[in-house]
């Protein structure tokens, strides 16, 4: 697989995440999202179960959306340097493991299963880049 498309593909990634942090950030009393496919699922699309569980309000559905952008950054430059930009190009497959980390993070507390395939991308772009990140380079 050429490695623009790879570099592409984390980008998107990343971008998708940081739009949905952006999105809680400017509205975080937004209403769930309707799903009418989801209607099975208990909990709504677009809303923390965790941070409306604990009813911390407005100020943790921020800190909620903060998360999400956090990932969302982190993943765009870990594509970005993947695709050699200068200032990010070395720092890749750490930008990756530590965005996908968060990002995992915010998927817990968001949980909904259209999340699955975003929980497949976080979980392997650690695995595969743990040893590059958790081995110093010598």
């Amino acid at each position: 697989m050429p490695g623009f498309v790879v570099g592409g593909f984390v980008v998107l990634h990343g971008l998708i995440t940081t739009m949905i942090g952006i999105r809680g950030v400017t509205s975080p009393d937004a209403p769930a999202m309707p799903m009418p496919m989801f209607n099975w699922w208990p909990g709504p699309f677009g809303r923390s179960w965790l941070l409306d569980g604990l009813n911390v309000g407005t100020g943790g559905a921020v800190v909620g959306s903060l998360v999400w952008l956090l990932a969302g950054v982190a993943l765009v430059g870990a594509g970005l340097g993947f695709l050699g930009l200068p200032g990010v190009r070395d720092q890749w497959p750490l930008l990756a493991v530590a965005g996908a980390s968060v990002g995992l993070v915010a998927l817990a507390m968001y949980f909904h299963p259209i999340y699955l395939l975003a929980i497949g991308i976080d979980v392997t772009l650690i695995i595969l880049l743990w040893e590059r990140v958790a081995s110093p380079a010598q």
